[in-house]
């Protein structure tokens, strides 16, 4: 009997000793839109084929399971929906669900990695499905800024100096020209971030690597991505293509000054591309921001140059600096800086392109109420004889992405947050885009201007 109770006992330690081990605690997050768009000539054409109204949701929900101080795993999940569109007709994949019925398959990882703290040291590391952005301090990077597979470690020490050292693999194809292939079908990067910041200015140089597989193609039949790689790795002239594989390289510095009510922000790029001559880029990107906090607005003026092709582009390669994801937060319509699924992009990134423009933000006249303005003027640096002599690839699906030095476009945003609950905000916006391309060299005589009105209800727990 003796035996028996010392047994049980033994039993019961374990047990205790087992749950301790195993309690983990879980931390859940997201947010939940609903948006309601007008969209009008999303193509600048009179004859595309726009869906006028729209009413889409988006729900992102993140689970973070903390096993203690120096261990955590994440899940991030997102769900998309346009009202009454089922657009596989299958009920499976990404917007499935919405028309009658709503039964759809459409859950999407977003993300899914683990975080770890080494004990005794400043280092973590951050391995598996992330969220993944180069830096930039006007509006977020105009090279990298997506969900990504890799590996991420970093290393602060206080707030005045930390550290990034990273490998991601943004893809690894097993079909290019609609044949197998398993050698050179992989795309890695190689990041080194290091960041200072001393009184009142922070410094933020980087260098990244990315060997590129010559099999690794973007475009129809192969892996397509509208705003992404196959306009800034790919050059888009007629009868070139990579034929070897790629080296690219970047190297960049972010800066941001913060004295008082006076704020400054610059970024400085230089991409290249090395491949075989035709399909070779390189350019540099340079963008500023000056702005002033008063009393109940913030007032800013901001711009960017970026160089663009010659008149031998074709030849000799594109002057564009290469990017991987035009993720540029510059503007909500033109460019990247959308809540949810709302149509954005319409211009897509800022390679080949100058720009500058003014920009009010912060107006809080009321508690309840913040309200932004942003007119934007943009100019091409590409040169004309490009598009005019017939190298550029498919032109009429690049109107606004592609800029020649005859063309310009005007951006105006204006969006307003009011604040319903803590948890709840209703985000009005009108978008416009004035496109005007030279006829002579783009053979287009119809170029419309587009716009976008929208209401978004923005739901956080």
């Amino acid at each position: 009997m003796k035996k028996l109770g010392i047994i049980f006992a033994v039993f019961l330690i374990c047990i205790t000793a087992s749950s301790q081990v195993l309690a983990v605690e879980f931390e859940a997050s997201g947010t939940f839109y609903n948006i309601v768009q007008f969209l009008q000539h999303s193509q600048y054409q009179n004859n595309d084929d726009t869906n006028n109204f729209t009413v889409l949701q988006r729900f992102r929900s993140q689970i973070e399971i903390i096993a203690n101080e120096m261990l955590s795993g994440m899940a991030y999940f997102e769900i998309n929906h346009k009202w009454g569109q089922d657009p596989g007709g299958d009920k499976y994949g990404r917007n499935s669900g919405g028309d009658i019925g709503t039964d759809g398959v459409g859950v999407m990882t977003k993300r899914l990695f683990l975080h770890l703290n080494i004990p005794y040291s400043q280092f973590a590391i951050y391995a598996g499905l992330q969220g993944v952005t180069y830096p930039g301090t006007v509006a977020g990077s105009v090279i990298f800024d997506d969900d990504v597979a890799g590996i991420l470690a970093t290393y602060g020490h206080a707030k005045e100096f930390s550290g990034v050292l990273g490998w991601l693999r943004p893809f690894e194809v097993d079909t290019a020209d609609e044949q197998p292939v398993t050698t050179h079908n992989n795309m890695d990067m190689f990041l080194l971030s290091l960041y200072f910041q001393p009184k009142h200015i922070s410094v933020n140089p980087y260098f990244s690597y990315s060997p590129l597989g010559e099999n690794v193609k973007f475009g129809s039949p192969n892996y397509t991505y509208d705003v992404g790689p196959s306009l800034g790795l790919d050059n888009n002239f007629v009868n070139v293509e990579r034929t070897e594989n790629a080296d690219v390289f970047w190297a960049g510095i972010a800066v941001m000054g913060d004295y008082s009510d006076f704020k400054f922000m610059f970024d400085g790029i230089y991409g290249n591309l090395d491949a075989n001559r035709a399909a070779r880029r390189s350019g540099w990107f340079t963008a500023g921001k000056i702005s002033y906090m008063f009393e109940n607005v913030t007032a800013g003026i901001l711009g960017w140059w970026a160089s663009g092709d010659g008149s031998n582009a074709h030849v000799s390669g594109s002057g564009r600096m290469p990017f991987v994801t035009a993720g540029w937060l510059i503007s909500n319509f033109g460019f990247d800086d959308t809540y949810a699924n709302e149509t954005g992009n319409r211009i897509a990134d800022a390679t080949g392109k100058i720009g500058a423009g003014v920009v009010l933000e912060d107006f809080n006249y009321v508690d309840w109420m913040t309200q932004e303005l942003k007119v934007i003027g943009m100019w091409g640096t590409n040169s004309s004889s490009i598009v005019e002599n017939g190298h550029l690839s498919n032109p009429t699906s690049k109107l606004a992405k592609y800029m020649t030095d005859k063309d310009f476009a005007l951006e105006v945003n204006y969006e307003a947050t009011i604040k319903l609950y803590e948890q709840l905000e209703v985000i009005p916006s009108v978008s416009y885009i004035h496109l005007d391309l030279d006829e002579s060299t783009w053979g287009i005589s119809n170029v419309q201007d587009c716009w976008r009105v929208a209401l978004v209800t923005k739901f956080t727990y």
